[in-house]
């Protein structure tokens, strides 16, 4: 069983209320302040009515007494009209106070990341010009000087090897001590194990010793995998390295003068250096579309339907598509439309299946779920599939994307109305892009989304109404939630579920949707009060009467 550290939900503090909350409340209390102040003039009226004012005449003592009592509950309710007027106008204000806080401080936060970046920036690249000017200065010293020790490290490799040689053999010694025939007549059988001697041979040992050690010190440097394994070990510094990321560039840029600044902007098409997150995307994006690369080509795209018996085993046979009953099944189903590319027989792993899953609930209300796949195809131009790297980084700088574009059009072809609630769920790709159109305000006015459920995916930065339930599932060591620098909401309606990955075999990797269902299943049944709250609130999604799962293919 993994270990839960749960953010946002129930975990949310009791004493934390939305601006929006706030704004409700202060309205209410505008409303309260009336109805006093209304009811206060309508006692205050009752004492100067005509009737008890002809009392005065026949009870003195009666009259008085009773006009100072309705004269005090006027009073009494002109003060608590006061008060309520004192505290609405504290509510707006603390209203004002706090947004204008939270945006300095989301400001100088932001501020710090750049300038920080920004002087990194500067010296990186001042520093680098000293030192490539110091190169081109002594560049012929050092090319001699490293051929110099290359060749004293061969001749010593070589000389060991003659060494070796002349140890097994001492007759060699007379070679080099006698000269000619005379070291052969004074050793006699000498000449014949001189001629044995090879030159070549105590070469190539050499060779062989440099190459050993040459193969040494390549183990001993770095790879790709340590980089990769230090980055998993270190997800907040990577995170605060994205964040430092446009105030790098910045400086970098600055530090080269305007030519550069000039040059950069003409060449990404998008303004440069980039201020912050959204920029730098903007940039890489509109850059990239220069060359052919990174560009969505955001349009309509071909969805088509696959039919159910498409879908086989390794045996040939038939299987049914996985109706998820729970969160665990839910990204079972995940791996499954990313597993099985296209059943019609493509291999090249360029492919995108959107997968919608439609219950008919107890009541008899039709509730769908909205798989989508996870990225499949990792070059840097689009490819046939709308999921692939370009597919990436519009998500992830809030484009409208060919892949929205391809669910969007799958939900209606299976008849998705506005009234039936919706889930979105994802794996990575599918889990940014689940967040991203639970966000889109074209997808909330056609259709009711409810519930949006994620594995693995970067969603931080999207602003997901406060109405819709968010379940994020986060592994220790998984890079792709911390690919937007940011942390996810911690907010009553966003619950996000970090994790340690649970091991399979010998295989390490965190990013990984079976191993995410797995992490899913348990805290489903972990008892946490907000794995009970998602689950009610899911409930018609994963159990009830008929279920139909609807399978299309999406390509450019």
């Amino acid at each position: 069983m993994s270990d839960f550290t749960v953010s946002g939900g129930t975990n949310t503090s009791p004493l934390v209320a939305t601006f929006e909350d706030m704004r409700t409340f202060s309205t209410q209390l505008g409303l309260v302040q009336e109805y006093l102040a209304t009811e206060s003039l309508q006692i205050a009226a009752v004492a100067a009515g005509g009737d008890l004012l002809e009392s005065a005449i026949l009870s003195p003592a009666t009259f008085a007494d009773a006009e100072t009592k309705i004269l005090q509950a006027a009073a009494v309710y002109l003060v608590q009209t006061a008060r309520v007027a004192v505290l609405q106008l504290f509510i707006d204000g603390a209203v004002v106070t706090y947004e204008t806080v939270d945006s300095a401080l989301a400001t100088a936060a932001d501020g710090l990341y750049f300038v920080g970046g920004f002087a990194v920036g500067v010296v990186v690249v001042a520093g680098a010009t000293v030192v490539a000017g110091g190169a081109a200065l002594y560049a012929a010293g050092v090319a001699v000087g490293y051929q110099v020790a290359e060749v004293t490290d061969s001749a010593g490799a070589a000389v060991e090897a003659i060494g070796d040689q002349v140890q097994q053999n001492p007759w060699l010694l007379a070679t080099v001590l006698v000269p000619g025939d005379v070291g052969a007549l004074m050793l006699p059988g000498a000449s014949a194990f001189a001629s044995a001697y090879s030159p070549a041979d105590a070469a190539a040992a050499a060779n062989r010793r440099l190459a050993d050690e040459f193969a040494a010190l390549l183990v001993s440097a770095p790879d790709a995998d340590a980089i990769q394994a230090w980055a998993r070990e270190h997800t907040d510094l990577v995170q605060t390295i994205i964040n430092f990321a446009p105030g790098l560039l910045a400086g970098a840029t600055f530090a080269l003068g305007p030519v550069a600044i000039v040059g950069t902007t003409s060449l990404t098409g998008a303004p440069w250096p980039p201020l912050d997150y959204d920029q730098l995307l903007e940039g890489i994006i509109a850059g990239g579309g220069r060359f052919g690369v990174f560009d969505d080509a955001t349009g309509q795209p071909t969805v088509a339907p696959i039919p159910s018996e498409s879908f086989t085993n390794e045996a040939g046979e038939i299987i049914a598509q996985i109706a998820p009953t729970d969160l665990s099944t839910l990204f079972l189903g995940a791996q499954e439309i990313d597993a099985n590319g296209d059943p019609n027989g493509d291999s090249t792993g360029d492919f995108s299946d959107i997968r919608l899953v439609e219950r008919v609930a107890v009541d008899g209300v039709k509730h769908w779920i909205v798989q989508i796949p996870s990225t499949q195809n990792w070059g840097l131009a689009p490819g046939i599939a709308t999921n692939d790297l370009p597919s990436d980084l519009a998500s992830m700088a809030q484009h409208q994307t060919v892949l929205m574009a391809a669910v969007k059009q799958a939900m209606e072809d299976a008849g998705v109305t506005s009234h039936d609630p919706v889930m979105f769920a994802g794996f990575s790709l599918g889990g940014i892009t689940a967040g991203l159109m639970s966000q889109d305000p074209w997808m909330n006015q056609h259709y009711n989304i409810t519930n949006v459920v994620t594995a693995g995916a970067s969603i931080g930065n999207f602003d997901i109404p406060s109405d819709v339930n968010v379940l994020s599932f986060e592994h220790t060591g998984d890079l792709v939630p911390a690919g937007d620098g940011s942390d996810n909401p911690a907010t009553t309606n966003q619950v996000t579920v970090h994790a340690d990955a649970p091991m399979m075999g010998d295989n390490a990797e965190p990013h990984n949707a079976v191993k995410y269902a797995v992490t899913a299943g348990e805290f489903q049944g972990s008892g946490d009060p907000n794995a009970g709250t998602f689950t009610t609130s899911a409930q018609g999604f994963f159990t009830g009467g008929d279920v139909t799962v609807h399978d299309y293919k999406a390509t450019r």
